[in-house]
């Protein structure tokens, strides 16, 4: 299933290089990351939360999860995970975004059995003329474009914000001194 998901690419590599130690670099980087699951009641539950880290997950010296925490729409938020190494020129983050959630899976899988059985239907009906297959083929392909294409370009295209903006807030976290956000 992941290979399928790296060749539509909803999962992609993601590096970066940064000048400082590895241990510089976690240090820098855990005030801006809540740990997951804070909030158990999602984003109404955040004006009460006791955090304002702009994301969420687990950072150690040598693995990183984050997850932006979102203000507005939470759907179609790809994760990052990577791990921290060690460099001779400072420490390179290296991973992968995961911008695959159920969210989009669950209508392709959806459709998938809609049209196995509308297949199905349509081979075993005894009058199936040329017509009738053409139109319901126009409609299955109608139907696919809005149940899975849809949700698949919102994730392309969150995938692709995602990504600079996580390469944006690495590299000010990193130059920005040491504070609590918490």
């Amino acid at each position: 299933m992941k290979e399928l998901l790296r060749r539509i690419r909803l999962i992609t590599p993601f590096a970066l290089e940064f000048p400082i130690e590895a241990a510089q670099f976690v240090e820098r980087l855990q005030p801006h990351v809540a740990p997951p699951h804070l909030n158990p009641f999602g984003r109404l539950g955040r004006i009460f939360s006791p955090t304002v880290a702009p994301y969420s997950g687990v950072v150690r010296a040598d693995y990183v999860l984050l997850k932006p925490r979102p203000d507005g729409n939470q759907l179609f938020f790809p994760a990052f995970n990577g791990t921290v190494l060690p460099t001779p020129a400072g420490t390179r983050l290296e991973g992968e975004l995961n911008g695959a959630s159920g969210m989009f899976l669950f209508p392709a899988l959806f459709y998938l059995v809609f049209v196995l059985v509308a297949l199905t239907s349509l081979l075993m009906r005894d009058d199936t003329t040329l017509v009738d297959a053409l139109i319901m083929m126009a409609m299955i392909l109608l139907q696919g474009l809005l149940i899975v294409g849809i949700p698949y370009v919102i994730a392309r295209r969150r995938m692709q914000k995602v990504a600079f903006e996580l390469e944006r807030n690495l590299f000010y976290f990193m130059q920005k001194p040491v504070t609590e956000l918490r």
